[in-house]
């Protein structure tokens, strides 16, 4: 920046210098044409004198010696009238109080006048973003930030583009994750100020906001419930405000309410929430079990195919622990997953549990078939299509029963 304005300094004193120089010029013009007028003037008064000098001593009306002091007489007062006449048109042509007011005036309203276009119309701010981007926080090619730099680099981007929506719930999942959980909130909230509520998105980050606010403050208070109603008000299913109500029913061991509400935010879960919401659906069951209540336990729970998905230490080696890992569950020679997990290579060796909980789509459920087709696959890129150079393990079909045993999926080849 300090080039900027270096640069902003040095082209307004250029231009100052095109506005006052001519007044100054000006003004040594007229002092030197005043200068050569009164000199001609001194001398042309000089020569008349002397010629009538002349002309009396031609006359005899002067004598030689009287001629002689007459014209030293006149050639003194001429150089004595040449001095004080200088001394006189210093006095007049020098720089005036107007004329000194009006070079400083301009002086001081051009650069407040420029400074004022400038900051209207200019882009400082997207020049000092861009330098700050291009020096401390340059990434090498194919590195991945770590989680300081890329809150760093957010950061710097949503003061360049402070209503970008969709950065700050960027923001706000890196906070949540690295549990900055007042900056988090902060985060959504900063969402819910620029995302329109018409949007389809908003009751889900109504609810984050309300998720957040409950990891500060470890209940679900009066400004968490807050929230959840404005949620809920939006979108009766959504999944986030529902999982908090079945947290606050269980923790008053209202163990049925409970469950009532995460069957209900399961119908839209997505893949890791629904396995949270699975969790606690299982306990909450057991809950009702152990204090003598008879009940049935959610069909969820019942039919399912059971992996242990494993990968070679050599190959492990390889990869990056944080390359993305697809465990899918198919139809019988179809396409579409009726099942998928999602995780990291890290989290290996990990048991996973395939059933309805999982499901992608609410008419195609595993419990509605007798046997699926189980692979787990290692996206070089983190997509879920596969792609040449990704490693998978083989395809087992498997019988989907009440509570599975085990299989063991292993992870060791390559895709051509």
């Amino acid at each position: 920046m300090i080039e900027l304005w270096l640069g902003i300094i040095l082209l307004t004193l250029v231009a100052l210098s095109f506005i006052c120089w001519p007044l100054f010029g000006l003004v040594k013009a007229n002092q030197s044409a005043v200068g050569v007028n009164r000199q001609q003037e001194n001398i042309s008064i000089f020569e008349q004198r002397l010629a009538e000098l002349q002309k009396e001593l031609q006359q005899n009306l002067l004598n030689e010696e009287s001629f002689a002091e007459l014209k030293l007489e006149l050639e003194k007062n001429l150089l004595i009238d040449a001095s004080l006449e200088d001394s006189k048109l210093k006095i007049l042509t020098k720089v005036t109080k107007p004329q000194m007011i009006m070079v400083v005036v301009i002086c001081f309203s051009l650069p407040m006048f420029s400074l004022g276009l400038y900051a209207k119309y200019g882009s400082s701010d997207d020049l000092l973003w861009a330098e700050n981007k291009n020096s401390s926080h340059q990434l090498a090619e194919g590195e991945k930030p770590t989680a300081e730099q890329a809150i760093t680099l957010l950061e710097e981007e949503l003061v360049r583009e402070p209503n970008n929506a969709e950065g700050w719930y960027m923001l706000a999942g890196i906070y949540m994750g690295t549990n900055q959980f007042d900056k988090g909130a902060d985060a959504f909230a900063k969402v819910l100020e620029v995302l329109p509520e018409e949007s389809p998105q908003f009751p889900s980050v109504v609810g984050q906001y309300a998720q957040s606010i409950f990891f500060i403050e470890g209940k679900v208070s009066k400004k968490v419930q807050a929230q959840i109603s404005r949620a809920l008000a939006l979108d009766a299913d959504e999944v986030v405000s529902l999982g908090l109500l079945g947290i606050a029913a269980f923790e008053t061991n209202e163990y049925q309410l409970a469950i009532d509400y995460w069957n209900h935010a399961l119908q839209n879960a997505e893949l890791n929430a629904a396995q949270a919401l699975k969790s606690g659906i299982s306990k909450a069951e057991q809950r009702l079990i152990d204090s003598g209540v008879d009940i049935k336990k959610s069909e969820i729970t019942k039919l399912n195919v059971i992996v242990d998905v494993e990968i070679s230490d050599t190959l492990k080696a390889q990869l990056d622990s944080d390359a993305v890992l697809f465990v899918f569950a198919r139809p019988v020679g179809g396409r579409i997953p009726l099942a998928a997990v999602k995780m990291k290579v890290s989290d290996l060796p990990k048991r996973v549990i395939l059933d309805d909980s999982l499901a992608m789509m609410a008419n195609a459920k595993i419990s509605l078939q007798k046997k699926v087709e189980v692979s787990a696959r290692i996206s070089i890129s983190g997509q879920p299509q596969s792609q040449k150079g990704d490693f998978e393990s083989a395809v087992l079909v498997l019988d989907v029963i009440e509570n599975s045993s085990s299989v063991k999926l292993l992870i060791n080849k390559v895709v051509e």
